[in-house]
């Protein structure tokens, strides 16, 4: 298995990931009406998703591969 192709499934699961984040996020706020009318909310929600984002990309993208190394040994 080539390096070129790990690092692309890698990519795919993080885009997919992210995707799927984006997708709920905008979903929550505009069913709950969120307001970030200060520099202060809208730093910790922006802060909130960095994190959350970072942690489930990471934790997709190695996801992705090992099934993929798991499928192709």
């Amino acid at each position: 298995m080539g390096s070129n192709t790990i690092t692309l499934i890698f990519c795919l699961g993080g885009i997919t990931f992210l995707t799927n984040w984006i997708y709920l996020l905008s979903v929550y706020v505009k069913d709950k009406g969120i307001t970030l009318n200060t520099a202060g909310k809208l730093f910790k929600l922006i802060l909130f998703c960095l994190v959350t984002s970072s942690i489930g990309v990471l934790f997709t993208g190695v996801l992705f591969v090992s099934a993929l190394m798991i499928a192709h040994g």
